[in-house]
């Protein structure tokens, strides 16, 4: 018995199939596209509510900090002005150099310097600008924080000064140890029948007055910085956290 093989013969697709065919796949790769730009752009969303999260805490102690060193600053200048009232060809006198002493003192011991919180401000220029979109938070976060320079160069002088007084004191003055904390730097009366001036100097004296001036003066342009940059900073913190819904 003869047996005939069967020939199959593959249907043609039609240009129909290779339609369906690529619609699909265009599709398949479309949604991935789609839902892989939404998961980034949740995670961009998450990342510049961190950013901004940090930022408000960053302006809070901030702000608190600045209260902190301008109400010291402002006591240290304020006795330096009642060390400048006491006359210099008093000095030769021990109760003279006492009222001197109780003025000069808290400045000598402790200089309370403003330190800008800035981890999230650097993290923000090295990229973190990047997650917020809103081109008027990231105008207004750079327009306080660049005005931040101002105080820095005011406070970097005042140091200087700080130090250039602390070396002239040290060559006529018994001076004591720096307090372990600011309350304990203040004050608390005058001393009376010490003397201070193991050498009365009218020459090295007058240098320090002069130096105090200075100081006195480098401090209140200190002040007058930290002041505007306190009244920019808690702007700032209101409107981030009206604007996030944050407090």
């Amino acid at each position: 018995m003869e047996v005939h093989p069967h020939t199959h013969h593959e249907k043609k697709k039609t240009w129909k199939s290779y339609f369906w065919e690529f619609l699909m796949l265009f599709l398949a790769v479309f949604c991935g596209f789609l839902a892989e730009n939404f998961r980034e752009s949740l995670v961009n969303k998450e990342k510049a509510h961190h950013y901004i999260q940090n930022m408000i805490a960053d302006l809070k102690a901030d702000t608190t900090d600045l209260n902190f060193s301008i109400h010291y600053q402002q006591l240290w200048s304020n006795h330096l002005d009642s060390a400048l009232l006491v006359p210099v060809d008093r000095l030769n006198n021990i109760n003279t150099q006492d009222t001197f002493y109780y003025h000069f003192l808290p400045y000598y011991s402790w200089v309370q310097p403003f330190i800008q919180n800035d981890n999230t401000i650097t993290q923000l220029k090295s990229g973190g600008f990047n997650f917020i979109r809103n081109e008027n938070v990231v105008d207004s976060i750079n327009l306080v924080y660049n005005y931040f320079r101002g105080v820095q160069f005011a406070t970097d002088y005042n140091n200087i000064c700080y130090w250039d007084i602390v070396r002239k004191a040290q060559e006529f003055m018994d001076m004591p140890a720096p307090s372990k904390t600011i309350e304990e730097n203040i004050p608390k009366h005058i001393l009376q029948n010490k003397k201070i001036f193991f050498k009365y100097d009218i020459q090295a004296i007058h240098q320090l007055y002069s130096m105090i001036e200075n100081a006195k003066g480098s401090l209140e342009v200190t002040i007058y910085e930290e002041k505007l940059y306190l009244e920019k900073a808690e702007r700032l913190l209101s409107f981030l956290q009206k604007k996030y819904n944050h407090n």
